[in-house]
């Protein structure tokens, strides 16, 4: 008897009732088909590692509205979980690192007055099979990944707080849809030759466009 895995959930040829396993990696919870169209280079950096990567670049943008600067200086309450400045030709580094249940994203920039600004999160995928960005202070964001013409899309659905875990499950306080920041997009585009593209932008319903950002970036010494 032949199976296969889809999204996450084993399929037999006699039993399709079987429950489903929540998905362990970007591969499962993408799906097959989705991970294939995605380019070597992307899916060898959002494989499964067990090494800490260095990326090294330059955002030729960042970029925020009045309202997203007064928004990044709030989030410094709660460990800076945007950049809070703008800037051009930035230079900066993105250092992947394992972490139980996914990876630490922590991206350093470097600001032309000497000045650093450190931004870490942390994805991994929950109990339940889904993946999200674990932010400073609790601050949770669920996440929808996709692929679209070969490049990686990660998109906001809501903010929570996790308070504290009980009877085995997490507790959530939602964030209201008026108090949050809005929707944030994040794209990953292979550029050939070991560089790829990383571009971010956060738009509230009301107030628009309040942070973007998008810079080319290479394995550190490669």
């Amino acid at each position: 008897m032949t199976s296969r895995i889809a999204f996450g959930r084993t399929l037999s040829g006699t039993d399709a009732k079987e429950p489903a396993r929540p998905h362990r990696n970007l591969e499962d919870l993408l799906g097959p088909r989705a991970w294939g169209n995605l380019p070597p280079a992307v899916r060898a950096r959002f494989a499964h590692t067990t090494a800490t990567v260095e990326y090294a670049g330059l955002f030729e943008e960042v970029r925020a509205s009045a309202f997203g600067r007064l928004l990044a200086f709030a989030g410094r309450l709660l460990g800076t979980p945007v950049a809070p400045r703008s800037g051009r030709n930035v230079l900066a580094t993105v250092r992947v690192s394992p972490v139980p249940g996914g990876c630490a994203w922590d991206r350093r920039y470097c600001w032309h007055d000497g000045s650093n600004s450190m931004v870490c999160s942390i994805k991994v995928i929950d109990e339940e099979g889904h993946l999200i960005e674990k932010l400073p202070a609790r601050l949770c964001m669920p996440l929808k990944v996709y692929e679209h013409r070969g490049a990686l899309h990660f998109e906001s659905e809501g903010y929570y707080f996790e308070l504290f875990r009980r009877r085995g499950r997490p507790l959530r306080l939602a964030l209201p849809h008026w108090l949050s920041p809005g929707v944030t997009r994040v794209e990953h585009r292979d550029l050939g030759g070991g560089w790829f593209r990383f571009t971010l932008c956060v738009e509230h319903p009301r107030w628009g466009e309040l942070f973007f950002q998008s810079g080319r970036f290479r394995t550190a010494g490669g």
